[in-house]
């Protein structure tokens, strides 16, 4: 008695393939957006911080943080498509 594995995909994606990018396309919107908050809190951390030293260095800090954080953002689905690709070869 063999089983349709078909079947059993509920999920309405072709392959593991499809499901990863459509996984990573939903974590960096994600991303972006929360980066885009940190930028906004930075920028009021900035204003706010009145000239004060230790505030400016903070804010500095976020600021490199959150720009740290968006390159790994849209660097990461050209990682994870050379991993699909090339190291589990799933073309």
């Amino acid at each position: 008695m063999l089983i349709d594995l078909q079947s059993l995909n509920f999920t309405g994606f072709g392959d593991l393939k499809d499901l990863v990018f459509f996984v990573v396309q939903f974590a960096m919107s994600l991303s972006v957006l929360l980066v885009v908050a940190s930028l906004v809190i930075t920028g009021f951390k900035y204003i706010f911080s009145m000239g004060d030293e230790e505030k400016v260095k903070s804010a500095t800090r976020s600021l490199t943080f959150s720009i740290v954080g968006l390159v790994i953002v849209f660097l990461s689905p050209r990682i994870i498509e050379f991993i699909i690709n090339e190291v589990l070869i799933l073309n």
